[in-house]
């Protein structure tokens, strides 16, 4: 069975393709919208080179996606560990893993939520590496914690937007993250699960109210490495800055949830997005991805 993106899916890709007001503070919109109307607006023009892999004209994504089959199980989540970097980057460039899930309802709102590793100077002021989470209704943006949404568990000591280290070196040791976003069958919430150099445990969660759709209809589900920049910046480094498959960076262990809470291993095909950055075939529930700045 194959699943392979359509043009409409990966406009759904885009964080903030539209504009975007609302969700946080006057001051949190204006940083949101300042940090990504430029950086994701090179997705806008999409091209397709096969019919399961697509291209973008500057491509900062290198990352598999799952689309909703008629004919196949309905996922709700994923689970992976990700090898983490750090990287000494401006303002204006960002890079990091993450796991999307997203769908659009029927005013064509897109409803996400994103967890993940990211770099990114010009949101939190340093260049050290950071468990991030976002969420995303409509015209809502809010990142980690930093507006209403984020619901923690009370016995947990992970805070979205927290630093993470150590962090790997690509001639030395490795440093994993593993985590997991997935839906809760009773309550419909969207639950994220974050583990260092271990087993993922529940740290929060966003209550399915915050959306309009993500609950009650498939998901697409998007997975791998991002790297932005605004323009006349160089493309920052992705992954551990090489590019697959010596010393690159990884996702393993990937598993698909079901509504059930059930685990699902990898056996089927998934479309695909690169071009500047590289991604590999997935083997053994793993790929590698990524590549060097100023590149792109």
């Amino acid at each position: 069975m194959e699943n392979v993106f359509t043009q409409s899916a990966l406009l759904c890709v885009l964080f903030l393709s539209s504009s975007i007001v609302g969700g946080c503070s006057p001051t949190m919109e204006e940083e949101v919208q300042k940090n990504w109307r430029t950086l994701m607006a090179p997705l806008l023009h999409v091209n397709f080179s096969s019919s399961d892999h697509i291209s973008t004209q500057a491509d900062p994504f290198a990352a598999y996606g799952l689309i909703p089959s008629d004919d196949a199980i309905k996922y709700c989540g994923l689970e992976a560990t990700m090898d983490i970097y750090g990287f000494n980057l401006e303002h204006g460039q960002q890079t990091g893993g993450f796991i999307w899930i997203y769908n659009t309802d029927e005013a064509s709102a897109v409803n996400k939520v994103i967890a993940g590793w990211n770099v990114e100077p010009e949101s939190y002021n340093d260049s050290q590496t950071h468990f991030s989470t976002w969420f995303i209704e409509g015209s809502n943006v809010c990142p980690d914690m930093r507006c209403p949404g984020f619901e923690s568990v009370f016995s947990s000591e992970i805070v979205p937007g927290m630093v993470i280290s150590p962090v790997s070196t690509t001639s030395g040791k490795k440093q994993y993250i593993t985590v997991r976003v997935s839906k809760d069958q009773n309550s419909g919430d969207w639950q994220i699960y974050y583990g260092f150099n271990g087993d993922a445990k529940l740290t929060g969660y966003y209550p399915r109210s915050l959306f309009t759709s993500l609950s009650d209809k498939p998901v697409t589900i998007l997975f791998g490495g991002y790297a932005l920049r605004k323009d006349q910046k160089p493309s920052p480094p992705m992954g551990s800055g090489n590019a697959p498959f010596k010393n690159a960076a990884s996702f393993s262990s990937i598993k698909f949830f079901d509504a059930g809470g059930n685990a699902h291993p990898i056996d089927f095909r998934l479309g695909f997005i690169s071009n500047c950055y590289t991604i590999s075939v997935i083997e053994n529930d793993g790929f590698f991805y990524g590549g060097p700045g100023n590149i792109c």
